[in-house]
């Protein structure tokens, strides 16, 4: 491939990297994938989809094929030796759905054919050269990745604007940017098996049987698999022997394994990248976190990143966007994951208590937080992304009435950072396979009485702006999904996030956040 036959070269073709190519290819920008595999993942790995990852897939168009592919996950299902401690049931809006990840994969790649992509394989990349490491991205610049292929095609250089690390735990990228790991990592070592089974087991619920010698996770998989997850035992060897023999000790009763179809040991990390970016060089999925297995979220925050970065670069390629919006990528991504680290640390330090007192405690918790709701109220949204935000980081993204900015902090609040009801933003046509994926969105809530408010703000706030598009639904409609129905607006990004919100009398900032020129003409 010639110098400037690609925008972006990314760098690592699993899950992250292939959603960061699709959901650029279908922006209309130029890519290039590659990665050192010369085939593709043949083992599950990564298992949960939750709600909003499978939004984000929806969008790309491969909804339905996930839907049809996965099987749902309705409840977690905690139990202290044997006994039945608390459970978490997930509401259909709420549940995951489990899907091994080389059907991800799968489904992706193939994504990726249709919009004219492709995978190199058998490419490593050797250095980068013309890394701006000041941290500034200079209008113009470039990056020149070495790639050696390794089916004697030699070693080439190659020239393009951005590059993304998406290579994993062990990413070249981040290695050659320089960049920390920063985090630790679990003293216990885990084993996992996949297997079909004799016996009964749930098909659609997370179990967890927890005692003081470790706790055992049985988690369902599509075609009958089931995946058995242990803490190994102290000094111990992981066989299939020592998994039945963990299941008949502290696991349910009467369940056997028959044909297992992969197995593994290893340690739990959590890590996070000291940076997301150098230059215009970005780290995204594994190469810029990882943590504890514990919930299901390590995928579905890489496929986050990959939405969040693909649609602004995308942006400031094509001169919608000035390249400062490239600068809350690192920001917004650091703060979800480390929210994610903490939650997924907590979770898993519950579920290995050692001792007696640890275990008392942990139980007592769990049956609080079941019996008092506080678990399916908030903690469930949480885990299904229905609660993630960005925080503000300008008064002008925030109404002037203080009394929003409270209700704005209360669990579920919809405000700036967070996302868009997803069901509104469906029925209004901005989001969906169907919506513009660069389109930003400005919801208007007009002054009641008054018809010719809502068409003059849109008048004057479009001038010169042709990617801003205004609706104006109905109060009700907005009331019914938990919007603020004072007189108003909201600024949708084209992800779905809120970039802004206020009332009548913060046109102001609205206007002082459409001269960032965000929703129009950019710097490149």
């Amino acid at each position: 491939m010639a110098v400037g036959d690609a925008d972006v070269l990314i760098v690592g073709g699993g899950p992250t990297g292939l959603l960061t190519a699709c959901e650029l290819l279908r922006r209309g920008v130029r890519v290039r994938i590659v990665d050192r595999a010369q085939e593709p993942t043949g083992v599950p790995k990564a298992l949960s989809l939750w709600p909003r990852v499978r939004d984000i897939l929806t969008d790309l168009g491969v909804g339905d094929e996930v839907q049809h592919t996965s099987v749902p996950v309705r409840a977690f299902r905690y139990f202290s030796d044997r006994r039945p401690v608390a459970s978490l049931t997930f509401t259909e809006e709420l549940a995951a759905r489990q899907l091994p990840q080389y059907e991800t994969e799968r489904i992706l790649t193939e994504r990726l054919h249709a919009l004219g992509g492709k995978i190199e394989r058998g490419v490593r990349l050797l250095c980068l050269d013309d890394v701006d490491f000041s941290g500034r991205i200079e209008p113009g610049g470039t990056v020149t990745a070495v790639l050696e292929h390794e089916d004697g095609g030699g070693v080439e250089r190659f020239t393009v604007p951005f590059v993304v690390g998406a290579d994993g735990a062990g990413s070249a990228v981040r290695g050659q940017l320089g960049i920390g790991f920063e985090g630790s990592t679990y003293e216990m070592a885990f084993a996992l098996i996949d297997t079909y089974i004799e016996g009964h087991l749930p098909p659609d619920e997370i179990s967890y049987y927890q005692t003081t010698n470790g706790t055992l996770v049985v988690v369902p998989q599509p075609q009958g698999v089931f995946r058995f997850l242990s803490v190994m035992p102290d000094g111990g060897e992981m066989s299939r022997e020592a998994m039945q023999q963990i299941i008949d000790t502290r696991g349910p009763h009467g369940v056997r394994i028959t044909e297992p179809v992969w197995e593994t040991v290893f340690r739990v990390h959590a890590r996070r990248a000291t940076d997301f970016r150098r230059g215009r060089v970005f780290l995204a999925g594994d190469a810029a976190h990882v943590h504890s297995p514990a919930g299901g979220q390590g995928m579905n925050n890489g496929l986050q990143d990959a939405q969040n970065l693909s649609w602004k670069l995308a942006a400031v390629l094509q001169g919608r966007s000035p390249l400062a919006l490239l600068d809350s990528y690192g920001t917004e991504r650091a703060e979800a994951t480390r929210r994610i680290v903490r939650d997924t640390d907590l979770h898993t330090r519950a579920l290995t208590a050692r001792t007696a007192r640890r275990a008392a405690v942990r139980d007592t918790a769990f049956r609080l937080l079941d019996r008092s709701g506080a678990a399916a109220a908030l903690y469930a949204p949480v885990m299904a992304g229905r609660r993630l935000a960005y925080t503000p980081e300008r008064a002008t993204q925030q109404p002037s009435d203080r009394r929003c900015r409270v209700r704005n902090r209360l669990p579920g609040a919809v405000g700036p950072g967070s996302v868009f009801p997803r069901a509104l933003a469906l029925a209004l046509g901005t989001a969906g396979p169907d919506a513009d994926p660069a389109a930003w969105t400005l919801v208007l809530r007009p002054p009641a009485g008054d018809a010719l408010w809502a068409p003059r703000a849109e008048r004057a706030l479009t001038a010169g702006r042709p990617g801003l598009r205004v609706l104006a639904p109905l109060p009700k409609v907005l009331a019914d999904h938990g919007i603020c129905t004072t007189p108003g607006y909201h600024l949708i990004r084209p992800d779905g996030h809120i970039a802004a919100h206020g009332h009548l009398a913060d046109l102001d900032r609205l206007e002082a956040e459409l001269a960032l020129g965000i929703t129009g003409e950019g710097d490149g």
